[in-house]
């Protein structure tokens, strides 16, 4: 009989694993696939800010990356979390705090939960933060990658089928982005267990230990995107929307309020301006796919840089008091994009009352655009040269 897990702790399937990486039966039927160690990793495309200065930090750690299949445990569908004997396995949540909000299952639903088919393999595409469009790639869509990559899934898909199952979808790109992926492999919806029981396959994606541990999967990652995801038909000398300015001002937080008095120039420059609120997902993809140069506030939108080409260049656009490592400072470092940023005054709203990283912002117009100019002549004249 499984106990009422309503107020359970975590339970740590790596602290029985040996140090490194490989598959570790860490009981019996419980394996830990370790795909990538924690590491820490030096920035090395870091090339300029405004104001200047030698950037917002030397590296950061990476990882780990963790897949946990189990031959007889529950999913929690909803919170796409692995639970064995109860418990919440922690390497299938991101972060610790995720725990303490979360409401396990009662003794009840544990008793109902339905059995999975024995040539079935259940892989939960849900994560506890999937209504955030950066988490739900790096959490949600990048634990179908990791779980991907794992030799001990493909061991044991022999003579079975791995089930990828979505709750309801609230937003519009989620059910875009299945719709996407749901020619490989199968992905079921169900709308009315909160738990299933059998053969599970989970992973917490791409950033255990913390949203902005960026593994080294995610170099991966991109070229599985870029071959999943269909891509446009473009003539051979097409060069429209290689420049790309990603607008924020339909949001709540970290809009540039001048932004206005910069578009004019912005767009002699070259650049397409774009505000992927108006746009469809496959829109989206298309436009960071073709870009050479993006050029955005922080914000979730620039998950984007995912489908771009290599040798992109970002460049990042902070509050003060919001300059921080961000998630995509870190993919464009794992991924070899040159990157800049650029502090502008701030300005409190109602967001940033909370947390500083969310205040609008203005910058100085003839020091940005100029900014702008030289890294755009810089970037694109060294591309010209290769």
């Amino acid at each position: 009989m499984v106990e009422d897990s309503s107020k359970s702790d975590a339970l740590s399937l790596s602290e029985a694993a040996m140090d490194g990486t490989g598959i570790f039966e860490v009981r019996k039927g419980v394996f830990l696939d370790v795909l990538e160690k924690q590491t820490y990793l030096v920035h090395r495309h870091f090339r300029g800010s405004l104001p200047d200065s030698s950037g917002i930090e030397a590296g950061f750690d990476a990882g780990p990356v963790y897949v946990v299949y189990a031959n007889d445990s529950y999913v929690d569908l909803r919170a796409g979390l692995t639970l064995i004997d109860g418990t919440p396995v922690r390497e299938t949540a991101v972060v610790p705090k995720l725990f303490a909000n979360y409401k396990g299952a009662s003794a009840d639903e544990f008793a109902d939960a339905p059995g999975i088919d024995d040539g079935r393999i259940v892989l939960p595409l849900a994560s506890q933060r999937m209504g955030n469009y950066c988490r739900w790639w790096l959490d949600s869509v990048g634990k179908l990658f990791v779980c991907s990559k794992s030799s001990l899934l493909r061991e044991n898909l022999r003579g079975s089928s791995l089930d990828v199952v979505v709750p309801e979808l609230p937003m519009s790109y989620q059910q875009q982005t299945v719709d996407m992926l749901s020619w490989r492999p199968l992905v079921s919806a169900n709308h009315t267990d909160r738990l299933l029981r059998g053969r599970t396959v989970n992973s917490s994606g791409l950033t255990f230990g913390g949203g902005q541990r960026i593994g080294t999967q995610v170099r991966e990652m991109a070229r599985f995107l870029d071959l999943l995801l269909p891509s446009p038909v473009r003539r051979a000398r097409d060069r429209s929307g290689e420049l790309l300015f990603v607008t924020r001002n339909e949001s709540s937080m970290r809009r540039i309020l001048n932004e206005d008095e910069l578009l004019p120039e912005l767009k002699d420059m070259g650049f397409r301006v774009i505000s992927p609120a108006t746009l469809s997902l496959q829109e989206q993809i298309d436009a960071f796919r073709n870009a050479r140069i993006v050029l955005s506030a922080h914000g979730a939108q620039l998950t984007n840089i995912l489908f771009c080409r290599p040798n992109t260049t970002l460049i990042e656009i902070f509050p003060e008091g919001g300059v921080h490592g961000s998630a995509f400072l870190r993919i464009a470092s794992q991924l070899g994009f040159n990157y800049y940023y650029v502090v502008g005054e701030k300005v409190e709203n109602k967001q940033s009352r909370k947390n500083p990283n969310n205040a609008d912002l203005t910058v100085d117009k003839e020091a940005f655009l100029r900014f702008t100019r030289e890294i755009v002549d810089a970037e694109l004249g060294r591309r010209e040269e290769a």
